[in-house]
């Protein structure tokens, strides 16, 4: 079977252009579901908690493209992990970086926000960030081969977790969370008092001039909390879609563009510090 001749650099230029045209195609898309689908709203929080790794933007597009993905890597990656796409399998398309050679070894990070490169550059070369593509992606649903076990975070009790957001709120707020919300975390059910400190978590990181609009506040509010239970493990409370349907602004992306990117980058903060908490609290627990 004859091989496959080599794009030309016409060609692979006009190939980048298509692929980044049908990318934002998509993008355009999400964000009108975004604010016209509870549903889609929700699967897209679902997405960012479950693709931990990824920036909130490609966690839009992946759940366009594959609302139930599990995990995304390039096809590459996958055969480093010993599994290949299936064929026939249409890639997911999400932002990557172009980097370029940099003559300052400080030039070669990533904007805040934005995907990791999915390679790192050679020893002693430092690259930049000069723009983004559409770049092929496979979930592992879309892939065969060796087995494959997905990443999971240590599993915490609902009550640990309790414990830690309680210590937090005083310590980030000066506040107890008890006397301010008038709750009795004690007699609640675990879960039920985590879904309430989260919220209250995400109530004093979100503030009201991010989400002007009436209702805004309460949803992104809700919707990180929501982001935040799922990372943790545990049953969230609903992920409220913000009221954002016909608002147009001058700027090149939607209002809810940078709702959703507030909303993710939230709840997970949220959740990494409960984390990075409960971890800090089992290494100081002495052996027995």
């Amino acid at each position: 079977m004859p091989r496959k001749s080599k794009m030309t650099d016409e060609e692979r230029r006009a190939y980048s252009a298509k692929m980044r045209g049908d990318l934002e195609a998509v993008m355009d898309r999400a964000y009108g579901a975004m604010v016209g689908s509870e549903e889609f709203w929700a699967t897209v929080m679902r997405t960012a908690a479950t693709l931990d790794d990824r920036s909130p933007v490609n966690c839009v597009a992946v759940a366009a493209q594959c609302p139930h993905a599990t995990r995304v890597l390039s096809s590459g990656d996958w055969r480093k992990a010993g599994r290949h796409p299936l064929k026939g399998s249409s890639s997911i398309r999400i932002w990557t970086p172009i980097r370029r050679r940099s003559e300052g070894a400080q030039e070669g990070t990533v904007e805040s926000g934005r995907e990791a490169a999915t390679g790192t550059a050679a020893e002693g070369e430092a690259r930049k960030v000069s723009g983004f593509k559409a770049g092929p992606v496979f979930d592992i649903s879309q892939t065969d081969g060796d087995a494959y076990e997905l990443p999971a975070a240590a599993k915490l009790d609902a009550d640990a977790i309790r414990d830690v957001l309680v210590g937090q709120y005083r310590d980030r707020y000066r506040e107890d969370p008890e006397q301010a919300g008038g709750f009795d975390f004690t007699r609640e059910a675990p879960d039920n008092a985590v879904r309430i400190l989260l919220y209250g978590h995400a109530w004093r990181r979100i503030t009201e001039v991010d989400a002007p609009l009436p209702g805004q506040h309460a949803a992104e509010v809700a919707s990180a909390a929501h982001v935040a239970a799922l990372i943790l493990g545990v049953t969230p409370g609903p992920a409220v879609m913000p009221p954002l349907a016909g608002v147009i602004t001058q700027g090149k992306k939607p209002p809810v563009h940078e709702s959703a990117v507030r909303v993710i980058e939230t709840g997970r903060a949220i959740a990494h510090a409960v984390a990075e908490a409960a971890e800090r609290r089992r290494e100081l627990v002495p052996a027995g």
